[in-house]
């Protein structure tokens, strides 16, 4: 979801808003999905850490190493294979990629496992209906106000997210009855209308450009329609018997690497406009097909790189150990 939604946005296209063509459509139906998962990765974070008392120190060197290790290692391939020009400033961000903010997602989810044992003293004392009137007050004044009112109260990546952990610990602590595959439908449903928000804008921009070129306001994370989704999305799937596989545990594991890996801000204008060009596409009738495989290639691919990274790893970590 989350590479389909760089490919879109990221790829250079620029639509007219004058007119509705299916690749249009196509392109806002992918983009869709970026702040969605976005949503339900801190949501599940939040489900799980908000039992917990203490930062392990482990995850906190394993988290870091890797933001690390891809920030160096795509900065010295770029500049050694002449695609970057050595700059010092570029130098000092890649080498100190969560306060420099390489990634935003990463630098934020980073901070967010830092303070969690702190946010969750706070959490699980709050007495039930306490925490619901906290929870309505978050959805009111980060939510529905800056979503109809174009207010955002100076918010920050990181309110959003202690927002969203805060939604899914309430459903750890105080809704755990809450479930079943009704509420998958009910998340597929909040999807679909917040993509039909994005049609009525694009009919409504025909006449007023300003709605055409806004077509994807609803998308954001904070938005409804959004949050209501992902949520929906947690509660349904948390209630599902799905028998251990170890291929999807697998591919899970490399998904944090993917998107460390394809959302560099070297990789990104490299891989979607001088690799893939994927604005070449944005009249051509193949571009669902042609999208469709490159999300493939680029998920594929960087799933690979990021598996051998941590066989790598882990092999250097056991030798490390019998010394």
């Amino acid at each position: 979801m989350i590479v389909a939604h760089h490919f879109a946005v990221h790829g250079g296209f620029d639509f007219s808003t004058e007119s509705i063509t299916l690749n249009r459509l196509w392109i806002q139906l992918i983009a869709l999905g970026g702040r969605l998962g976005n949503d339900i990765f801190v949501m599940i974070s939040g489900y799980f850490l908000v039992t917990s008392s203490s930062v392990k120190i482990r995850k906190v060197f394993y988290l870091w190493s890797e933001i690390f290790f891809y920030s160096v290692v795509i900065f010295w391939l770029f500049n050694l294979l002449g695609a970057r020009s050595f700059s010092i400033k570029e130098a000092i961000k890649n080498f100190m990629p969560v306060t420099r903010n390489v990634w935003w997602f990463a630098s934020t989810y980073f901070v967010l496992y830092l303070i969690h044992p702190y946010i969750n003293v706070i959490l699980q004392n709050l007495k039930h209906e306490d925490y619901k009137k906290f929870l309505m007050a978050i959805l009111v004044y980060w939510s529905i106000i800056p979503t109809f009112l174009l207010s955002n109260f100076n918010g920050s990546s990181l309110v959003d997210f202690i927002c969203l952990y805060s939604i899914a610990g309430y459903l750890r602590l105080w809704a755990s009855n809450f479930g079943g595959k009704k509420y998958i439908l009910y998340g597929i449903s909040f999807a679909a209308l917040n993509y039909l928000s994005a049609i009525g804008l694009d009919i409504l921009g025909v006449k007023f450009p300003l709605a055409g070129k806004n077509a994807m306001y609803f998308y954001n994370m904070m938005r409804p329609f959004t949050i209501l989704s992902a949520l929906c999305l947690v509660i349904g799937f948390r209630k599902l018997r799905i028998e251990y596989c170890r291929l999807i545990n697998l591919i899970a594991s490399a998904t944090f690497g993917v998107y460390l890996i394809h959302e560099h801000n070297f990789v990104r204008p490299f891989l979607w406009k001088s690799v893939f060009m994927n604005y070449s596409f944005q009249d051509n009738p193949y571009l669902i097909p042609y999208s469709i495989a490159v999300i493939l290639v680029v998920y594929v691919t960087c799933t690979i790189i990021e598996l051998l990274r941590i066989k790598i790893f882990s092999v250097c970590v056991r030798v490390m150990a019998l010394r």
